[in-house]
C-alpha cells in the first residue's frame, strides 16, 4: 500500500514537472498551514521559506480559523493536519470540495498512517506528507507537486469549458446556406446566403451556377465525398464533415448537412446545404485529446509500477499484445449466455497448456469477472481464447460500451469491488491479483481486456497488495 501512495505522488510530480511553463512557476505563494501544534506550524513555515522566501504563509490552529481564512482570501495551497480540536481533516476536505473549492491540499499525517493517506487522496487531496518528513526539501516537493497537479486539472477543466462554449457558439452562429437545383445536371448552386460568402471567401457572383466541389482540395476526404454521393443517389439526408478550402486557399473543417426537398410528385427538386465551420471545435477536441493522452501516460506509468508490471494501460490497438494460437472463439457474451461457455473453454485451454490446477482456477475466475464486466457495462461482448506453445493461455474480452473514463480508471482498476454500474462484483483489482498479465484498452468506443497466465508464474520483484 505504501508503494502505491509514494508512486502516486511521485509520478504525478514528475509527469507534471514536464508540462510547459513549469519553470515559470511563481515564488510568491499564498499558503495556509492548519495545525493545532505550534511547533509543527513553525516547522512548515520555516521549511517553506527555505525555498520560497517570498511565500505568504498564514497559520490556523482550528478548522474554524481555517474556514474563516479560506473565505477571507484565496490560497495557492493548504497544508492540513488530520487531527484538530474541532474536527478531522478528511471531513473538512470533503466539505471544501463539495462547496466547489478546488484549492490544492497537502494532508499532514502521522508516520506510517498509510490508510489515512489513501483516504485523503480519494477525498481530493493533491498529496500527503508524514509529519516526520517536514524537511524543506520534502515541503518544497509536495508544494510544487500539488500546484502542478492542480494546474493540470485546471487546464483540463478549462479545455472542457472552452469546448462547451464553442459548441454553443457554433449552434447559435449563422450557418452558411446554399440551395442547389437537383433538376439540372451537376446540381448547380442557385442561391447562397451572406454567411456562406463570409465562411468561404467566395462572393455570390462567383458561386451561382457552380457545383460545390470548388470547395474541395488536396486533403478533402474521399470517404466523406463517397458518403455524399451515396446519399444523393438514394435521395436521403446526409451529414458529413469535410476538409474544405476557402478562396484564399486556407483549409477549414466543414460540417455539411444536405437535405433534399421534393416536389408535388415526390421527385427531388432541390438540395439545401447547411454548412458550419467547426475548425475551432476540432482544435478544442484535439487539445482535450492531448490532455487526456497526458493523463493516460501518467496512469500507464503508475499502473505498471503499482502492479509490478501486471497491468498495462494501452493507448491504442497497437499497444495490445499479439494474439497467440487460437484455441476457441469468438464466443458471444450476453446476460443470458456465453460467460459460462467462455470459462469452460478457458479451463480446456489451461489443461491443454499444462497449467497447474490453482492457476487454472485463478484464470477461470478472472475471465468470468472480465466477461461479466463487459455484459454489465456494455450489454454484450465477445470472448476469444488462445494458447502458446511455451505453456501460456491468453483470453481476450471485448465490448463496445462507453469505456472507462480517465477520471474513473484509478478506482476502477485498483480499488477492490469498485463499480460504476451499481452492481456487486469482485472488481478489476481481483483480476489483476489472479493472472500474470492484464492489458487494458478503453475509450468511448469500447473496452478490450487481455488476460495472460503461463504454466510457471513469473518471479515478482515485490508483492502487490
Amino acid at each position: 500500500m505504501s508503494d502505491y501512495i509514494h508512486l502516486y505522488s511521485g509520478i504525478c510530480g514528475k509527469a507534471l514537472q514536464e508540462q510547459p511553463g513549469d519553470n515559470d512557476m511563481q515564488d510568491h505563494f499564498k499558503i495556509l498551514v492548519v495545525d493545532d501544534d505550534a511547533l509543527d506550524r513553525r516547522a512548515v513555515r520555516r521549511g517553506l521559506h527555505k525555498h520560497h522566501q517570498g511565500a505568504d504563509v498564514q497559520e490556523a490552529a482550528t478548522f474554524s480559523e481555517a474556514m474563516e481564512a479560506i473565505h477571507t482570501r484565496p490560497f495557492d495551497c493548504v497544508f492540513l493536519d488530520h487531527h484538530l480540536p474541532d474536527g478531522n481533516g478528511l471531513g473538512w476536505l470533503v466539505s471544501l470540495r463539495e462547496g466547489g473549492d478546488n484549492t490544492p491540499v497537502v494532508m499532514l499525517t502521522g508516520h506510517g498512517d498509510e490508510k489515512l493517506a489513501v483516504e485523503a487522496i480519494k477525498a481530493g487531496a493533491s498529496d500527503y506528507l508524514p509529519k516526520d518528513d517536514l524537511t524543506p526539501g520534502m515541503l518544497d516537493h509536495c508544494l510544487r507537486s500539488a500546484l502542478r497537479f492542480h494546474q493540470s486539472q485546471e487546464q483540463m477543466r478549462r479545455a472542457q469549458e472552452d469546448l462547451h462554449l464553442r459548441d454553443r457558439a457554433i449552434a447559435a452562429a449563422s450557418n452558411g446556406i446554399v440551395i442547389c437545383d437537383a433538376r439540372q445536371a451537376d446540381y448547380p448552386i442557385i442561391y447562397c446566403n451572406p454567411a456562406f460568402a463570409v465562411m468561404t471567401g467566395y462572393p455570390a457572383a462567383e458561386v451561382i451556377g457552380r457545383n460545390c466541389r470548388f470547395l474541395q482540395g488536396p486533403e478533402t476526404d474521399d470517404h466523406g465525398l463517397q458518403q455524399v454521393r451515396e446519399c444523393l443517389r438514394a435521395g436521403r439526408e446526409c451529414l458529413v464533415v469535410l476538409r474544405n478550402y476557402r478562396k484564399d486557399g486556407s483549409p477549414f473543417w466543414n460540417q455539411l448537412t444536405i437535405s433534399p426537398t421534393r416536389g408535388a410528385g415526390g421527385e427531388i427538386t432541390h438540395l439545401i446545404g447547411v454548412q458550419t465551420d467547426i475548425t475551432e471545435q476540432r482544435d478544442a477536441e484535439d487539445a482535450l485529446r492531448l490532455n487526456v493522452a497526458r493523463q493516460q501516460a501518467l496512469l500507464r506509468d503508475m499502473f505498471a509500477s503499482v502492479t509490478d508490471g501486471r497491468l498495462t494501460l494501452c493507448a491504442s490497438e497497437d499497444d495490445l499484445p499479439q494474439s497467440h494460437t487460437r484455441f476457441a472463439g469468438p464466443v458471444p457474451l450476453s446476460r443470458a449466455s456465453g460467460i459460462r461457455e467462455l470459462r469452460r473453454l478457458t479451463m480446456g485451454a489451461c489443461e491443454a497448456a499444462g497449467l497447474p490446477d490453482e492457476r487454472r482456477y485463478d484464470l477461470e475466475t478472472a475471465v468470468g469477472e472480465a466477461a461479466m464486466n463487459a455484459v454489465v457495462h456494455a450489454g454484450t461482448g465477445t470472448g476469444h481464447v488462445f494458447t502458446h506453445e511455451r505453456g501460456a493461455v491468453q483470453v481476450w474480452v471485448e465490448d463496445e460500451g462507453k469505456g472507462i473514463t480517465v477520471e474513473d480508471l484509478p478506482n476502477a482498476t485498483l480499488r477492490r469491488g469498485y463499480t460504476t454500474a451499481g452492481t456487486l462484483g469482485h472488481g478489476f483489482k481481483m483480476i489483476i491479483l489472479t493472472v500474470d498479465k492484464v492489458f487494458l484498452r478503453t475509450d468511448t468506443g469500447g473496452t478490450t481486456v487481455v488476460l495472460e497466465t503461463e504454466r510457471v508464474p513469473p518471479a515478482a520483484s515485490w508483492p502487490f497488495a
